[in-house]
């Protein structure tokens, strides 16, 4: 299974490598950043990579399009959620055998709607999850996009940043440290809410 695995990132890290060096690029990263919130299994930072690698001087609007694009899938997601929950993403959480993770997100997001989309992308559990969880309960709209945008606009901005300074030898950083790099920022994002919790808002 494990050698599956690897086989499987080896040919989606082929195909983002081609299309890289393609006329449409741009479209194809603004669709894998848009569809990731929805159901696509591929993150859309591994293209980010690729594309970095392959066009420096590009990299800020490249960040710029993921970012949107994957905001605009996030909103899309979270109506999809409030609406057509047992249409679509009930089938889509079964899919990749997500129900657990899925009550697991539902809690923290009832505790704090802003924070939990905030640390959401530093987490093992994957983004869709919280954004069908936030749809679903039908939590504020706003602290949950702003949580959302801020946690995946530093995810793909780190991202980019590291392909951009360090080049290849990036993946290697990625692979080895990110997790305690998420490690970091949930220790902090805890600290924080302990700490402030009556700072912020209540609607967040």
């Amino acid at each position: 299974m494990e050698n599956y695995f690897k086989l499987w990132q080896e040919r989606w890290w082929a195909w983002f490598v081609l299309q890289a060096q393609r006329p449409h690029a741009l479209w194809w990263l603004g669709l894998i950043s848009f569809t990731d919130a929805l159901f696509f299994p591929v993150a859309p930072e591994i293209f980010l990579v690729a594309l970095t690698l392959a066009h420096k001087e590009r990299a800020r609007s490249y960040l710029a399009v993921a970012i949107t694009c994957s905001a605009l899938g996030a909103a899309t997601g979270y109506f999809v959620a409030a609406f057509l929950f047992k249409q679509f993403g009930e089938p889509i959480l079964a899919f990749y055998n997500l129900q657990g993770a899925f009550r697991m997100a539902r809690h923290y997001i009832m505790g704090h709607v802003f924070l939990a989309m905030a640390v959401a992308s530093f987490t093992p559990i994957p983004d869709k999850v919280f954004i069908y969880a936030g749809g679903f309960l039908g939590v504020h709209f706003v602290p949950y996009f702003l949580g959302y945008v801020l946690g995946r606009g530093i995810r793909m901005a780190l991202f980019v940043y590291l392909t951009h300074r360090f080049g290849a030898e990036a993946l290697v950083f990625i692979k080895r440290y990110f997790l305690w790099v998420s490690i970091f920022v949930l220790v902090l994002a805890i600290i924080y809410a302990m700490v402030r919790a009556d700072v912020l808002p209540q609607l967040f």
